[in-house]
């Protein structure tokens, strides 16, 4: 008698849960069945953040360069299954990279925890020329619950905070050199 095992992930955002059966165990080997895990992670993150309504995704660069990586277009490619696009234009190197599931995570816990915000940029627009939007673990806000980004923002240094506490390990702005307008929040780049 043969018998097969089927794995069932189960992933809990907020209120909702999702569902994603995978090929019978035997037929994958342990990283692909990792891979397929966190593949299937990352498109239910993503649709989460679509689906909020405390965050706004930017439909277009600031710097008024038009393309397929705005922050918009970055996260409906992570919902269906595809790598983001990066810009390639300015310091951006072009190409595409996977969006950061701690990242991910991260975004969908402030939200639960009553912030609402607006993202400018995650892996398009162009930044320095070793920017971490361009792997993947980095976004840009310029609106925080309500009110613009600047000097004087009663919640944009709590929220800089927070996100140290979830994981960044780069959190800059008010104050800091090109960061007037935004705060800028990333994560470790992953290891090769």
């Amino acid at each position: 008698m043969l018998r097969t095992s089927f794995a069932l992930l189960v992933i809990s955002i907020g209120s909702a849960v999702f569902l994603s059966s995978t090929a019978p165990l035997s037929a994958n080997p342990p990283g692909k069945r990792l891979a397929g895990a966190h593949s299937a992670e990352r498109r239910a993150l993503a649709r989460s953040i679509l689906s909020s309504p405390q965050i706004s995704l930017l439909e277009y660069h600031v710097s008024g360069n038009r393309d397929q990586a705005t922050a918009l277009h970055n996260i409906e490619q992570t919902a269906n299954g595809k790598p983001a696009k990066c810009s390639y234009y300015g310091n951006a190197p072009g190409g595409s990279t996977k969006l950061s599931i701690t990242m991910l995570r991260a975004i969908n816990q402030l939200v639960r925890e009553g912030y609402s915000f607006r993202i400018t940029e995650v892996a398009g627009g162009s930044h320095s020329s070793r920017s971490r939007h361009y792997a993947g673990v980095a976004f840009d806000i310029d609106f925080l619950n309500g009110r613009k980004v600047k000097w004087g923002h009663p919640t944009y240094r709590r929220f800089m905070q927070r996100c140290r506490e979830l994981g960044a390990t780069e959190t800059l702005g008010p104050g800091s050199s090109g960061h007037s307008t935004h705060v800028h929040i990333a994560w470790p780049r992953p290891k090769l």
